[in-house]
């Protein structure tokens, strides 16, 4: 059987992934979550808020994630209506002020790009999303983050994925990757090398609560040479090979 995988972009002039381990200032990852993404896949296909979980868990659905631009992180106070109940919606007890960490990419007037690489089991779901893509035709608009970071989304090829089982040789992936799923001593450190752990949510029930998290690994060039301990995928398109790791 032939496994195929959507690639598409994520575009956006600035985002924010709130840390689910945050506080009063709210940080954010380098790079949406898994939960994120489907969230944000969902409402392009126009499942409602919470009802999706099990229709895109980790054994229905496989999406990967590159990071293509650098980012570079500003903090910024944004005020908020300080609320305790119902009543105070009116504004009554005035504003407080909240810091938000931004991302931002690397030059003024340019976009943060998020490549992503989707595949679910159930063939409906899968062509409902790739037409959505290719129309532009998205029921609940995308954002980065927060409803007001609004994005785009840009189909990029249809293409046809090769498993590569676990061996010795090491690789270089263009996605990121999950750091239990890492050989050991395996992973090569450049002069150039820019590393970023990111410890997120994997998974909820339909509930929300929490099934899995794990820690993942970014470099800010796309350089993670290594070896993984379990099964990669190797596509070929627009006259380059990649090799990615799911989320």
């Amino acid at each position: 059987m032939v496994m195929k995988l959507i690639v598409f972009d994520w575009k956006g002039p600035m985002g924010h992934f709130r840390k689910l381990d945050t506080n009063s200032s709210s940080l954010s990852y380098s790079f949406p979550s898994r939960i994120t993404i489907i969230g944000m896949i969902a409402g392009v296909l126009g499942y409602e808020r919470d009802s999706y979980y099990e229709l895109f868990s980790n054994d229905k659905c496989q999406i990967g994630l590159s990071v293509r631009t650098p980012i570079r992180k500003l903090f910024q106070t944004v005020n908020y209506l300080f609320v305790k109940n119902k009543s105070d919606l009116n504004g009554i007890n005035g504003h407080t002020q909240i810091p938000i960490e931004f991302l931002f990419p690397p030059l003024e007037g340019s976009q943060i790009v998020y490549r992503l690489y989707f595949w679910h089991e159930n063939k409906d779901i899968y062509e409902s999303l790739k037409n959505h893509l290719k129309m532009k035709t998205f029921v609940y608009p995308p954002y980065m983050g927060l409803s007001e970071l609004l994005s785009s989304l840009d189909f990029v090829k249809e293409v046809e994925v090769q498993k590569i089982h676990p061996n010795t040789d090491k690789v270089k992936f263009d996605s990121v990757v999950r750091i239990s799923e890492m050989q050991e001593h395996s992973l090569e450190l450049l002069p150039s090398s820019r590393f970023l752990k990111e410890f997120m949510t994997r998974s909820f029930d339909k509930e929300r609560k929490i099934i899995e998290t794990d820690s993942y690994l970014m470099e800010q060039n796309n350089q993670i040479i290594g070896i993984l301990k379990v099964p990669y995928y190797q596509l070929a398109y627009d006259g380059k090979t990649e090799n990615i790791s799911f989320m």
